[in-house]
């Protein structure tokens, strides 16, 4: 029996079909926004509210968001595991998904509302509200994200939900950024006005309550689990057998170097647009030069779709980091508002791509588990938890590069007028620094093992594998 119509026979007899509906593709990347808005929002933000608002020297930022993101570590494996083993009426992942939701949106307005004080008690508040939020939203993304590789099976389905969750990705990076362009007017705090720090917390009002709005929409029109898969969790690993399994997968390990990678990249970004908007290109909306590069970035969806059913993930992947590469180089030469905003939308290309192919390939990793792990169980929720696990550093790395470059260059305390060894620091943040760490990134995918006959061998035994798990919950 050939694949076509092993799908063919799958598809007559579950309860959800192997091929999914538009409708359910939209609603569901809709989730997508919701992650992303959630979280570089803060992201975006963040830093200039806490180091240029509140006050904080760059030692104490800098410490606040390294013990973040070692919380946020500890935290997002253990969730994973935890989401596998879950086993309710409503499945495993939305029931985390539900509870999440609330308390996310609540400390989304809650990040912007610190106590006035000295340093130490804005600190404190600062380090109690990021492990909250971070508890929240890593209880929210890894259960949202468990679930896609879950719902959607086939290469076409993937591909096309790629093509929405990277529409949706852009979009709410888009509100992260545009925002606040209209309701804060002074982002870098150059002038001082009283009012900006309520303008920041209005921004977080608003994002809160687009984030509620959109994960509701995700799960009443866009989730669901699939039946087949139910019996899963009574086969599932132990927690230590887990954690096991996964680590001795050296695709996967291949793989979270690369995802850090990527992560680094962009996460230094966010921060740092709008100083570098500021200060080296003399322009007040870092927001606008932002989204220009998300716009290019989602235009480009279906050139990088074409790319993966083409190439495959792997030779996409070079090609896309590749280009962001240099093109990060042509970024952090912008000398004015125009080659701005041009080199922006020429680095919009790269970002489009990987954006696109991250999830691609962790959906080939997860495939890739279920039939060669031995136990045929699908652990999206560990592997979305432990990647998630080296993601986190990547801010932790992030902010020990800008506390050094900051502190070396005089900019250990805020001051809005930066002199010259600033302005080549902000450079190098942006353009030298993430080259760098992507060249890490196209070592490991020369070495990442996930292609070619390994990748056709796998979508045959999945085939296989499917129809068996189908046949034994009738």
């Amino acid at each position: 029996m050939t694949e076509k119509n092993l799908n063919s026979d799958i598809e007559k007899d579950i309860t959800f079909p192997l091929k999914t509906g538009l409708g359910t593709k939209v609603a569901y990347a809709t989730g997508t926004l919701a992650d992303n808005l959630a979280l570089q929002n803060f992201t975006f933000l963040g830093f200039a509210f806490y180091y240029a608002v509140m006050g904080l020297p760059i030692l104490l930022v800098s410490l606040g968001f390294l013990l973040w993101s070692i919380w946020d570590a500890i935290n997002d494996p253990i969730i994973g595991v935890f989401s596998d083993r879950t086993q309710t009426k409503w499945g495993r992942r939305r029931p985390w998904i539900f509870l999440a939701m609330i308390p996310l949106s609540i400390v989304m307005i809650l990040l912007w509302s610190p106590p006035t004080g000295n340093e130490i008690t804005i600190f404190i508040y600062f380090i109690i509200m990021l492990i909250i939020f971070d508890l929240v939203f890593t209880t929210y993304t890894v259960n949202f994200n468990a679930l896609w590789p879950e719902m959607f099976l086939t290469v076409e389905d993937r591909s096309s939900i790629g093509v929405w969750r990277n529409i949706f990705t852009i979009l709410g990076l888009a509100i992260a950024y545009l925002v606040p362009e209209f309701i804060i007017e002074d982002i870098a705090n150059t002038q001082g006005l009283p009012q900006t720090s309520g303008q920041f917390l209005l921004n977080g009002v608003i994002a809160a309550i687009i984030v509620l709005i959109t994960i509701l929409i995700m799960l009443k029109f866009g989730s669901f689990e699939r039946k087949e898969f139910s019996k899963d969790v009574e086969s599932a690993p132990s927690w230590k057998e887990s954690y096991k399994i996964t680590f001795k997968n050296k695709a996967f390990m291949i793989y979270c170097v690369i995802a850090l990678a990527v992560f680094i990249v962009y996460a230094i970004l966010p921060p740092m647009v709008p100083f570098f908007a500021v200060f080296v290109i003399e322009m007040e909306d870092p927001g606008f030069l932002m989204f220009v590069g998300l716009l290019v970035g989602a235009l480009s969806a279906p050139l990088w779709m074409w790319l993966r059913k083409k190439w495959g993930v792997r030779k996409s992947y070079i090609t896309a980091l590749i280009y962001w590469a240099c093109s990060l180089l042509l970024f952090m030469m912008a000398f004015d508002e125009f080659t701005g905003y041009l080199f922006t939308a020429i680095m919009g290309v790269g970002l489009g791509g990987t954006l696109y192919l991250y999830d691609q390939g962790m959906a080939e990793i997860i495939d890739d588990d279920e039939v060669r792990s031995g136990i045929n169980v699908r652990r999206e929720g560990a592997y979305y938890g432990v990647v998630a696990f080296f993601n986190r550093f990547s801010n932790a790395i992030n902010y020990l590069v800008i506390g050094i470059i900051f502190t070396g260059t005089g900019w250990g305390v805020y001051d809005p007028k930066p002199g010259v060894d600033v302005i080549l620091g902000l450079r190098f943040l942006v353009g030298i620094w993430p080259t760098i760490i992507i060249g890490i990134a196209l070592v490991c995918l020369y070495f990442y093992p996930i292609h070619g006959k390994r990748f056709e061998e796998n979508q045959k035994m999945l085939a296989e594998l499917h129809t068996k798990k189908k046949e034994s919950t009738r």
